[in-house]
């Protein structure tokens, strides 16, 4: 059973589509976004970041995991695992700690361990 404290410990961001922000972003908790970003994105703390299809940011992203599915133009660094779905584009400089492209993905970037 769901009760009203429950509700108060959800950490998380919906960013939608046809959404369109300038400007930076520093965010907690889990997101979704499948908007148009042009600005940097900064993950705070545990939380994963998903860009889905039909979402393009144009700046650098920082974050412990992130799963690819739509486009970046820029700088994207994951401490943890970054994933680069089929559906993807990515553009730019890459630092991961682990990394996995998927068959169909385009990549042309610039790629170093983070150690």
């Amino acid at each position: 059973m769901i009760n009203d404290q429950d509700f108060k410990v959800f950490n998380y961001n919906i960013l939608g589509a046809e959404s369109k922000f300038k400007g930076d972003l520093i965010l907690t908790g889990d997101t979704v976004i499948n908007s148009y970003i042009e600005g940097n994105i900064e993950m705070r703390g545990e939380g994963k970041l998903v860009l889905e299809r039909g979402s393009i940011v144009k700046g650098k992203i920082k974050a412990k995991d992130m799963e690819l599915f739509g486009s970046v133009e820029g700088e994207v660094e994951c401490t943890g695992l970054l994933s680069i779905r089929s559906s993807a584009f990515l553009q730019g400089q890459v630092k991961s700690a682990r990394l996995v492209i998927y068959p169909g993905a385009v990549v042309e970037m610039n790629a170093s361990s983070q150690e």
